[in-house]
């Protein structure tokens, strides 16, 4: 039996939408990678150029912690 792992319901990544690409992102600020996520590496890619829109129109900030 093989165990398939559970993807994130979201395909639709938007800079407008920073509540859902937290979920992507450390505590630190980093990205979580594609092993943990489980999403494609087209999805990876336009996950990671959101938040780094987002970060750059200060929607969503370098780092969580202050």
């Amino acid at each position: 039996m093989a165990f398939i792992k559970k993807k994130p319901r979201v395909t639709d990544f938007s800079y407008t939408r920073p509540d859902e690409l937290k979920r992507f992102v450390t505590e630190q600020g980093t990205i979580i990678p594609r092993a943990k996520t489980g999403l494609t590496q087209k999805q990876q890619r336009r996950l990671e150029k959101s938040i780094k829109q987002a970060r750059h129109l200060a929607l969503l900030p370098f780092t969580q912690t202050i």
